[in-house]
């Protein structure tokens, strides 16, 4: 067994929750004065560092992560022959260590920080429990390419098209695809779960946007039994801080509002395709714009936030995606994880995303119209 490597990983967490513990203090009961004292300090604990009872195990897994820092700090230099610069708990090491580990799960200290302030009723990134992050929509250049982000989150979506024949069981309808692609740099742990991420987007998005029957595949038909227009719609995931699905959807809805295809003419079974510098190109009927809004659950299912981030995705027990339109109609369900939801919970879920959907319409509507 490689000590060393044991070592670095107790120094990472410890890091970890220092640094969170540290940019939130007032969050977390700390009293902000005795921070980064040394660990001689945690004699003073009892009557200066904690503000009220309820703090009392976030302070003492603070003061615990300077102990274990200090404590293997100095055993490090002892056992490898060297001074202080021999080891030094930097950024330039942790970025090492945490490319060493690439942790698909987060540490055990992360996790518990994660829940003591969420039973605070804080987050770790500084929102409230109902919080949704900033949401950015981007149109591009040309039609059917928009970028999304969402918080740290980014994900761009490009809409393209193609003649085809159609399925011999439905000749009268077009064909819509969907494709996830996740980038080998979008974050530290995609190397482990990016074939999983794609179909998981992919299927969500095949469910919300085809099987809701949010595009009308019927007048994508150009010769019927022959030929059809096949919409691809390609989803690229360049950041992943969590939530991927919310912007995937958010990133493809946009994508084919925004999408123009060319004009047809059709004469009998010969049709003609206009180039789009003769013709003006053809925008897609699209019956309504699914929104997702998913939510996060953590412990035994009690907590719960919305629009998780990366760092609880990789905590919770269980989650749930709502998908409604502007007209407040349920178009998708989607539950995931082993804890199971009460009515109750389900309700709550579909209340919350009643009014964050029409929040996100508005800025949809808002990124079509530009």
């Amino acid at each position: 067994i490689n000590v060393t490597h044991h070592l670095n990983i107790m120094v990472y967490d410890a890091y970890h929750f220092i640094k969170h513990a540290e940019a939130n203090p007032q969050c977390f009961g700390l009293n902000p004065k005795m921070l980064g004292k040394p660990c001689g300090a945690q004699k003073h604990c009892y009557d200066r560092v904690w503000m009220d009872d309820a703090n009392l195990t976030t302070a003492m897994h603070y003061w615990m992560a300077q102990d274990i820092t200090a404590r293997l700090h100095l055993w490090h230099m002892q056992n490898s022959g060297g001074g202080a610069d021999k080891y030094t708990l930097n950024n330039t090491r942790v970025r090492e260590i945490e490319l060493e580990m690439l942790e698909t799960e987060p540490s055990n200290i992360e996790t518990q920080f994660l829940l003591d302030a969420l039973q605070r009723g804080h987050r770790t990134d500084g929102r409230g429990i109902y919080d949704y992050r900033t949401l950015k929509i981007t149109g591009g250049s040309t039609s059917g390419l928009v970028t999304v982000q969402l918080g740290q989150t980014r994900v761009l979506a490009r809409v393209s098209c193609t003649v085809t024949r159609p399925y011999p069981d439905r000749p009268t309808e077009g064909i819509v695809q969907f494709n996830a692609e996740m980038s080998s740099l979008c974050a530290p742990h995609v190397d482990h779960t990016m074939r999983s991420q794609e179909v998981t987007v992919t299927r969500m998005l095949e469910r919300v946007l085809r099987q809701s029957r949010a595009i009308d595949t019927e007048a994508l038909c150009i010769v019927a039994g022959h030929k059809v227009w096949t919409l691809r719609v390609d989803v690229h995931i360049l950041d992943d801080a969590g939530n991927l699905v919310d912007a995937a959807a958010i990133a493809a809805i946009c994508a084919l509002r925004r999408f123009r295809r060319p004009d047809v003419t059709v004469d009998g079974e010969t049709a003609v395709i206009h180039d789009v510098r003769d013709r003006n190109p053809v925008p897609l009927s699209i019956h309504h714009t699914p929104v997702c809004v998913s939510f996060a659950f953590f412990g035994a299912g009690e907590l719960m936030v919305i629009d998780p981030s990366l760092l609880e995705e990789q905590a919770r027990v269980s989650w749930f995606t709502v998908t409604l339109n502007a007209h407040k109609e349920v178009c998708a369900l989607n539950k995931a994880g082993g804890v199971a939801l009460t009515h109750e919970q389900i309700k709550r879920c579909v209340q919350v995303a009643v009014a964050k959907v029409e929040e996100i319409n508005e800025k949809i509507q808002e990124a079509v119209n530009a």
